[in-house]
């Protein structure tokens, strides 16, 4: 069969799904109108469901060409806390919230995936799991403790994919919507990349303590704000020493609170920040030394530190054999010349590699170009005047569609 063609056919369906989702945007694990109506599509097109984590749900297909291996599709379902800036008929109705990441664009690509597989099962054997999933964004409010959790992990924690030790699919794969001005984000472009494409990002919270004092004495108290500089500061120098200079790695701090007058030493100071690597290993001895450095560095001065570390998404990498199913289902249907190869990761992360359980599993995600700048679509993702060509919703659909095929029918 055709699955461009089928995929044109379908195409204002696939509009409608993506306008509805993207006028109606909700918050990580508050997605519950959005999955409701995520399970009405499936409902009519034949398909069972299961909820998990909320308001996330997995539905399966399952090839009539015999048994075979089983491919995971996922697509992320909630939106941003941004008030949207576009002036269209499709604009969100919910003030402060807007998909500006694209994820409405997800949905509606993978419901049409469920379209093209569930007409066609005599083509593949195999299982296709469709996994609608929330909160990639990061949200307080699955875990009662009340840290920042994606999506993928609660899913995987209540059975998703079965069991962890176990799992019951063999290969992840998605697509991400991208818009602005470079060439990889412009329709009718897909992008790949072998290897890593995604960073891990982790969450460091540090108190550093010393004692209070008036400004006019330094000398009887142990100032932290000045503690609180020495560590930012020298944890940048030491990375230089520590770590490979071809090594990708970032630690930002972006908060530092303390204080309450100009010339009151406080008694402590706290500094949040981020660590974004592209390489297992180095992510673990990094958040190690990090944390050493800081408890030394505040006990050579003094004072003392209380540190702690939130581990964040993972690092993202993409399989290659995965990738090459996904080329070779780009280029079966559109012009190869619109094929970009991605030369450099980037340090954003993306929970959707949770899938992979760590590395155990080959994973894959292909950027979708929505960018178009004949018709001013040129915002970047996380703008709050980002929008899509929607013309590239059926070459999502069709690349997903296709690239689960060759998978299934290779294995």
């Amino acid at each position: 069969m055709d699955l461009r063609k089928a995929a044109e056919e379908y195409k204002s369906d696939l509009i409608r799904i993506r306008r509805h989702v993207h006028m109606n945007p909700e918050l990580g694990f508050l997605e519950s109108e959005t999955s409701k109506f995520i399970q009405d599509e499936l409902v009519k097109l034949g398909l069972e469901y299961k909820l998990f984590a909320r308001t996330g749900l997995t539905s399966e297909i399952k090839g009539e060409a015999g048994d075979g291996k089983t491919i995971l599709i996922r697509a992320d379902i909630d939106a941003l806390p941004l008030q949207e800036d576009n002036d269209t008929v499709y604009k969100s109705h919910n003030d402060g919230v807007m998909h500006a990441c694209g994820h409405d664009t997800h949905i509606a690509c993978l419901l049409g995936v469920a379209k093209l597989l569930n007409e066609n099962k005599s083509m593949f054997k195999g299982k296709a799991l469709l996994v609608f999933q929330p909160a990639e964004e990061g949200s307080k409010l699955y875990d009662p403790s009340g840290e920042t959790s994606g999506g993928a992990m609660p899913m995987i924690q209540e059975g998703a994919i079965g069991d962890i030790e176990s799992p019951k699919i063999d290969a992840a794969i998605a697509l991400h919507i991208v818009a602005g001005d470079e060439e990889d984000t412009m329709y009718p472009n897909i992008s790949v990349k072998d290897g890593p494409l995604t960073a891990a990002a982790d969450e460091i919270y540090a108190d550093i303590i010393g004692k209070g004092g008036h400004g006019s004495a330094p000398h009887s108290a142990v100032d932290p704000v000045y503690l609180t500089s020495v560590i930012v500061s020298q944890l940048q120098g030491m990375l230089t020493r520590y770590v490979d200079p071809m090594e990708p790695h970032v630690l930002t701090f972006g908060k530092i609170v303390g204080g309450t007058r100009q010339n009151i030493i406080p008694d402590s100071v706290r500094i949040e920040g981020t660590l974004r690597t592209l390489d297992r290993d180095l992510r673990e001895k990094l958040l190690g030394k990090i944390a050493s450095f800081i408890e030394t560095t505040a006990e050579l001065h003094g004072g003392t530190a209380n540190v702690e570390i939130v581990r964040g998404y993972g690092v993202g990498v993409n399989d290659k054999m995965l990738n090459d199913h996904i080329r070779s289902a780009f280029t079966q249907y559109y012009d190869k010349e619109n094929l970009i190869e991605i030369e450099k990761a980037q340090l954003g992360a993306e929970d959707f590699f949770e899938f992979g359980l760590q590395g155990k599993l080959p994973t894959s995600m292909f950027w979708l170009g929505g960018g178009n700048r004949e018709k001013n679509m040129t915002s970047p993702n996380h703008s709050n005047f980002f929008d899509i060509d929607e013309d590239s919703l059926p070459i999502g659909t069709v690349v997903l569609a296709q690239s689960a095929l060759n998978y299934l029918n290779a294995n």
